[in-house]
């Protein structure tokens, strides 16, 4: 990985990524394991670590679609340019948007919790443009203990007038 950085970890990567807002590709590695988050304005879009499961697996293990309808949508994707396979199952009208939003959301949260077990961790962000295919979005606060949010709170909140950027005044007219 170019460009890493180490003597972070997770939660503090979420929190630097959601204050700027960011939009890219977080990059994780430890060891032998890659993986990888994509952000849009600092939200959290899509999570994968070596042992995320994929949507059509979860949807085929729920009983949700059968294998012969995965592999015929996974087909499809391949024809179509960046489209993910829960899009494709929602336009289909087999699977309904909560159910997909529901899978998403444990699919980033599994992976999540993969990277919070990591040690020696590096990392590197990369931005880039992404634009969301739909609604389907976390904050980060839920993976930042809620001791490091308060801290980070009152650091925002409670930094001295010394400190702070000064305002930009505009010059009034005496005439």
């Amino acid at each position: 990985m170019n460009n890493c950085i180490t003597g972070f970890n997770v939660p503090d990567i979420l929190l630097l990524i959601a204050l700027q807002g960011l939009t890219g590709e977080l990059e994780l590695e430890s060891g032998n394991n890659i993986g990888s988050m994509l952000f849009y304005q600092g939200r959290i879009l899509h999570a994968l670590s070596p042992y995320s499961r994929a949507i059509g697996d979860l949807l085929v293990e729920e009983g949700l679609v059968t294998e012969t309808e995965l592999i015929d949508m996974l087909k499809l994707q391949k024809t179509q340019t960046h489209t993910p396979l829960g899009c494709l199952f929602l336009h289909s009208g087999r699977v309904s948007f909560e159910i997909i939003e529901m899978m998403v959301y444990a699919q980033i949260r599994e992976a999540v919790k993969e990277f919070l077990s990591w040690e020696r961790l590096s990392f590197g962000f990369v931005k880039k443009e992404i634009q969301p295919y739909d609604k389907i979005n976390m904050v980060v606060h839920e993976f930042i203990p809620p001791a490091v949010l308060a801290a980070a709170k009152r650091y925002i909140c409670d930094v001295p007038a010394n400190q702070q950027s000064p305002q930009t005044t505009t010059p009034t007219n005496a005439s």
